[in-house]
């Protein structure tokens, strides 16, 4: 499904945030999970006929987060298939980078976006275009909104129509908004200051704003859409054997909710598991 989102990373001390506001032109947008013996995923939605579909944020018990953001709509498959895989399959972000690259060399074709990740090791960016893939690398942050930072794709993007880009919104406003989020996540050191963070908005709180509106009344673009969910993975104890995680998520705007967080226990039983995948807002 293709999102407007604004998605982040930001190694602190030994433990890593992982965080994304999911904005969608969809109304009365409810998530589905999945909790598997090695993964949670929250499911992407493919566009086509609106069913669930790989992942679009999720976490391994390798101490792997992931999540993605779309940069141009074509008519190639759903980029959250590839993300499912990257989760299931990888314990690093190396690992991760070499499944993508492997894969468009294999002839494989998806929508184009970016994947943020997070592991132990740092933080990283792959960025995915029509065939091709590159990987930016940084030991403390790494951010992406709508627009690719390494892939020479920004004339395309400008000349692309308001279908192409659909949530993601013109390109100086995706520039815009990474630029205002570096800014408060160089000096973000907590949860809730990645809480404070996904919460911000620009003045007009449209495709500008990390957090995002709908307009009320008559809608002067049927692609804003809003942030309809916000989540944020953390996971502790980098570099140990016992790391401990855990995802916070809002419904909604995340100015205006309240988070819910879950202990994400990868050996816990079924049905501890189904209980996690039931209270999930």
């Amino acid at each position: 499904m293709s999102e407007g989102c604004t998605a982040l990373a930001k190694l602190v001390g030994n433990r890593y945030m992982l965080a994304k506001n999911r904005d969608l032109i969809w109304t009365d947008f409810t998530d589905s999970i999945v909790f598997e013996k090695d993964v949670l995923l929250v499911r992407g939605v493919d566009v086509s006929d609106a069913k669930p579909c790989g992942a679009s944020f999720g976490m391994n018990r390798w101490g792997l987060s992931a999540c993605n953001t779309t940069v141009l709509v074509t008519d190639d498959p759903p980029y959250d298939t590839l993300l499912e895989c990257v989760l299931r399959e990888c314990k690093t972000i190396e690992e991760a980078y070499d499944l993508v690259r492997d894969d468009l060399s294999s002839g494989s074709r998806y929508q184009w976006c970016n994947f943020v990740l997070a592991s132990p090791q740092g933080a990283g960016a792959i960025e995915i275009g029509d065939g091709v893939c590159v990987l930016e690398r940084d030991s403390s942050m790494i951010i992406r909104t709508n627009h690719h930072l390494v892939l020479p794709t920004a004339e395309i993007l400008k000349k692309a129509s308001a279908a192409e880009r659909e949530a993601g919104g013109p390109l100086a406003t995706s520039q815009s908004r990474r630029q205002q989020a570096a800014q408060l996540l160089r000096d973000a050191a907590s949860t809730m200051d990645i809480v404070k963070l996904m919460g911000t908005h620009a003045s007009g709180r449209g495709f500008d704003s990390i957090c995002r509106h709908r307009k009320t009344g008559k809608v002067s673009n049927p692609y804003l859409g809003e942030t309809v969910y916000s989540y944020i993975a953390e996971v502790s104890g980098l570099g140990s054997r016992d790391m401990e995680f855990r995802i916070s998520v809002t419904p909604g705007n995340p100015c205006s909710g309240v988070f819910k967080e879950f202990v994400v226990d990868f050996d816990a039983s079924d049905e501890k598991k189904e209980q996690l995948v039931m209270r999930f807002p």
